[in-house]
């Protein structure tokens, strides 16, 4: 992602973002109020400090909510549908940032595969919760 304002020098932040940390960026550079109901976070202070973290994670899902990935610096797992029936995906980002080795089968790699499966679903729960009385799929 790149993010020029007026003002400061460019600078490389390795930062995890994620797209719904845009409103609050923009809103914070322009001075509005951001809800304390918004789930993203503002990467102002990146700019100003380009190793503050914003996150320890990415994470994302396919428009149609069937796949999903977390991504850290040193993994990314990849889930499809929320019970994995569709599969599951692991790559070493640090050995393997190409990702040709499918990691998630592999017997030596089972805990680092359940913990990403409880990150998931806690996540998950995390973005569904709303003040909208609105119920998502689980």
């Amino acid at each position: 992602m790149i993010i020029k304002v007026p003002g400061k020098k460019p600078e490389v932040c390795h930062s995890f973002t994620e797209l719904i940390d845009l409103y609050p960026t923009i809103a914070e550079l322009a001075g509005l109020p951001v809800s304390e109901h918004i789930q993203g976070k503002s990467l102002v202070k990146t700019l100003d400090d380009p190793k503050h973290e914003v996150r320890d994670m990415a994470f994302s899902v396919t428009q149609g909510g069937r796949s999903f990935l977390l991504r850290t610096d040193k993994w990314a797992y990849i889930q499809y549908d929320e019970d994995a029936g569709a599969g599951i995906e692991l790559f070493d980002m640090e050995n393997d940032p190409e990702q040709f080795t499918n990691l998630a089968d592999n017997p030596d790699y089972t805990q680092t595969v359940t913990n990403f499966k409880d990150k998931l679903k806690k996540k998950l729960k995390e973005v569904r919760t709303n003040d909208l009385g609105f119920t998502y799929g689980e």
